[in-house]
C-alpha cells in the first residue's frame, strides 16, 4: 500500500513503498526469484529545491563565513512592477485555495507525527545531491520517443504476449502484455526494463489513439488519468520534454474509451490557461461533468514543503482535475465545440447498477470551502462509487528526483471505483500493476537504472 496516513483531508503517500510492493519475487535467468525496488536514493530529497547559487549562500550562512556573505551579490528577480492578466488569475486562484492546502497540510503532518514518517536531519543540508544524481544519469533518454512513428499505413494492430527475460526489437503500435501475476525483466532493443504485473500498454504518438480505441476496447474503462506534456515556455527553451498544442487533446476519445460512470483524471500545470482549457472546453467536449479538484503537496524527508508554500510564483504543489463522463458520443473535431453553459443536462448513470456495492454509511464532517463556507466533507468506506468523490482533497509525499514522475493513484482511487476496475493512463511514463497505458514513452521509468535489487537493508 502507498498509503501511509490518511485523515479527512487527503493522504500521505510513499511512492517508493509502492515499486518495493509491486516488484516482488521477480524470475532469474537462474531460476531463482529477485525482488525490486525503485532506488532509495531517487527520493532523498532532503532539503528545498534551490539553486545551486541559492544552496551555497545557505551553507555559507551555516557556517557563519562573514566576508562571503557581504561580498556576495544577492540577485533581486526582476518582474514587472504590473502584474498581467495571466499572472493576475493565478494569484486570485492561489489566494483562494492556499487556505485549503495549508490547513490540509498541517492536520496531515501533526496527524501523523506518531508514525514517524518523517525525520529530522537537523541542519543537514545536500541540495538532493544524489537524487539530483539519478535524475541527470539514469534511464532510456530520449530513445523510445524516438521509436514512435505516426504513419497511418505502418501501424500493425498485433498483439504481443511477453515473456520473462524475453528479447523484443520494437515494440511500437503494438498492444502488449504481461499476462503473468507477477513482475517480468525483458530486453527491448539494447535495454533491460522491468514491468509490472498483469499490465498492458501501447507505446506509440497520440495522433493514433483514436485508430486504437476499439483494440483497447469500447467503454471499458472505469478511470482514464491523462498527464498531457503541456506547452511551457521553460521546457522549450531548455528543451526538457516534447509539449503537445492543446487543441489535439480534442482528439483523444475519452466518452469512446469510457464505461459508464467513468471518472477522469487530468493533472495540470498550475498555468491557470491550463486550468481553464480543461474544465470549460476540453471536458464539454468529452462531455465530461467536472466535479472537484486534488492537490499534490511535495515535501522533503524532514515533511517541509519542497518551496515555500506560500510562493506565488513556483508552487510546492500540482493540481489534479477530477470529473465523470457522461457516457455520450464526441463529437468530431471539427464540430463546433460545446458550450458548457448552454448544454442541457443529462441523466447521470449509476455505476453501482454495474457493480458489487455494499451498503455502508459515510462520516460526515464540516470543513471550510474554497469560498470561505462550511461544507460537508465526507470519508468514503471503500465500497462506495465515484459519485461521492470527496472534495478539494490532499495528497503529500516525496517525490521522485525524476523528472514528470507523478505520484502513484491507484490505492487512492480504489474506494471511487469497481471492486475489479479497468483502469487506462494516457501520455504514461511509467506502468502501473493491472492497468493499460498508452503513450509514446510508456515504459521508460521502467528501465533497470531506475531499480535496485530490495534487501531488509533497503
Amino acid at each position: 500500500m502507498a498509503i501511509m496516513y490518511q485523515n479527512m483531508y487527503g493522504w500521505i503517500l510513499d511512492h517508493w513503498q509502492l515499486t518495493a510492493d509491486s516488484f516482488k519475487d521477480v524470475d532469474s535467468e537462474d531460476s531463482t526469484t529477485t525482488d525490486f525496488s525503485y532506488k532509495k536514493d531517487m527520493f532523498e530529497i532532503n532539503s528545498q529545491f534551490i539553486m545551486d547559487s541559492q544552496f551555497e549562500s545557505k551553507i555559507c550562512v551555516q557556517e557563519r563565513v562573514e566576508d562571503t556573505i557581504v561580498n556576495r551579490k544577492k540577485r533581486k528577480r526582476k518582474r514587472k512592477s504590473v502584474l498581467n492578466d495571466g499572472e493576475i488569475k493565478a494569484k486570485t486562484y492561489h489566494d483562494k485555495i492556499i487556505e485549503v492546502i495549508l490547513h490540509a497540510y498541517k492536520t496531515l503532518l501533526d496527524g501523523s507525527k506518531d508514525m514517524k514518517l518523517f525525520r529530522d536531519l537537523g541542519k543537514s543540508l545536500d541540495n538532493n545531491v544524489t537524487a539530483r544524481k539519478i535524475a541527470t544519469n539514469s534511464g532510456p533518454g530520449d530513445k523510445l520517443r524516438e521509436l514512435c512513428y505516426s504513419d497511418i499505413n505502418d501501424l500493425d494492430i498485433e498483439t504481443v504476449t511477453l515473456k520473462s527475460h524475453g528479447v523484443y526489437d520494437n515494440l511500437c503500435n503494438k498492444l502488449v502484455k504481461n499476462c503473468s501475476n507477477s513482475s517480468i525483466k525483458v530486453k527491448i532493443k539494447d535495454d533491460f526494463y522491468l514491468l509490472p504485473a498483469e499490465c498492458s500498454f501501447i507505446m506509440g504518438d497520440t495522433v493514433n489513439l483514436k485508430y486504437f480505441s476499439t483494440i483497447l476496447g469500447r467503454h471499458e474503462f472505469d478511470f482514464i488519468l491523462l498527464d498531457p506534456p503541456w506547452e511551457n515556455k521553460s521546457v522549450k527553451r531548455k528543451k526538457q520534454y516534447w509539449t503537445l498544442d492543446n487543441e489535439e487533446l480534442f482528439k483523444i476519445p475519452v466518452p469512446e474509451l469510457s464505461a459508464p460512470g467513468c471518472v477522469i483524471g487530468m493533472w495540470v500545470t498550475n498555468k491557470m490557461k491550463h486550468k481553464d482549457f480543461v474544465i470549460q472546453e476540453l471536458f464539454p467536449f468529452w462531455n465530461v461533468d467536472f466535479i472537484t479538484t486534488w492537490y499534490w503537496i511535495k515535501v522533503t524527508k524532514t515533511g517541509s514543503t519542497v518551496l515555500d508554500i506560500m510562493s506565488e510564483h513556483k508552487k510546492t504543489y500540482e493540481i489534479l482535475i477530477l470529473g465523470k463522463c457522461k457516457h455520450t458520443e464526441m463529437k468530431d473535431v471539427s464540430d463546433e465545440k460545446i458550450d458548457s453553459n448552454t448544454e442541457e443536462e443529462h441523466t447521470k448513470n449509476d455505476i453501482c447498477k454495474n457493480m458489487k456495492c455494499k451498503e455502508n454509511f459515510s462520516e460526515k464532517i464540516s470543513s471550510k470551502s474554497l469560498d470561505g463556507i462550511y461544507n460537508e466533507r465526507t470519508i468514503l468506506p471503500a465500497s462506495l462509487n465515484n459519485d461521492n468523490l470527496p472534495l478539494e482533497m490532499t495528497m503529500m509525499s516525496v517525490p521522485s528526483s525524476i523528472h514528470s514522475m507523478k505520484i502513484p493513484l491507484q490505492d487512492i482511487m480504489k474506494p471511487y471505483l469497481p471492486e475489479t476496475p479497468n483502469c487506462l493512463e494516457i501520455f504514461a511514463r511509467n506502468l502501473t500493476p493491472g492497468w493499460c497505458c498508452y503513450g509514446n514513452e510508456v515504459f521508460k521509468h521502467q528501465h533497470m537504472d531506475y531499480f535496485e535489487v530490495f534487501t531488509k537493508d533497503t
